[in-house]
Formats: C-alpha cells, sequence, structure tokens
C-alpha cells in the first residue's frame, strides 16, 4: 500500500494547509483503503480500532506521516545561509513584508488593467 498509494498521495503534501476537516477526510481515507484491503464492508459495522488491530497499527499514520514531513520541510526552510544575516525565507516565514498591499495597477475588481 505505501509505494503504490502512499507515495503518489504525499506527493507535495509538505506544502498543504491542513485544518482539522482535512486531517478527518484524511483519515478517512486511509480506514477506507485499510476496509477494502481487508475486504470489511461497511455493512458488517467493524469498529475502526478493531480494523487497525488487524492491520498492526494502533493509530492511522498517514496525518502523522504528513506533519512529520511539514516538520521537515520547516526546519528546512529555517536553515540559515551563511553569507546572509537575514534572508527572503526568514521574512516570509516570520510574516514581514514590505511595500504597499495588494498588486500595483490593478483596480479591487476583477478587471484587467487598461
Amino acid at each position: 500500500m505505501k509505494c503504490f498509494v502512499w507515495s503518489p498521495f504525499l506527493y507535495a503534501s509538505e506544502t498543504w494547509t491542513l485544518n482539522k476537516n482535512t486531517e478527518n477526510r484524511i483519515e478517512a481515507m486511509e480506514m477506507w483503503i485499510y476496509r477494502r484491503m481487508q475486504r470489511i464492508s461497511w455493512k458488517e459495522k467493524v469498529t475502526s480500532k478493531k480494523v487497525l488491530e488487524s492491520v498492526g497499527l494502533q493509530r492511522p499514520e498517514l496525518s502523522l506521516t504528513i506533519q512529520r514531513r511539514k516538520m521537515k520541510y520547516y526546519g528546512h526552510l529555517r536553515r540559515p545561509i551563511a553569507f546572509r544575516k537575514e534572508s527572503w525565507r526568514e521574512r516570509l516565514m516570520e510574516g514581514v513584508a514590505e511595500g504597499e498591499e495588494g498588486r500595483p495597477g490593478w483596480a479591487t475588481s476583477k478587471r484587467r488593467p487598461r
């Protein structure tokens, strides 16, 4: 399962913005895959805990893997650059931006500038 499902699913997961709803959907998809692997129908009323025990897990792994990848990616972005005191990465991560708000030359409507 990890080589055929997880690899394409986790592609660029470091950059995703996760909220509780998204995490719940990811866990639901993972549980659905485990049930399909074991040919357990939703009509059989098997709890998720029993499904995880039969797979040999204590809790769903996919959301934890995504969180680990996000933390590794954040650590990669926070590495200092040897020849500069402050880099664009640090300004981006800290949320400090200079300049005007919005795109210059664009009106607030969705029209193109003239």
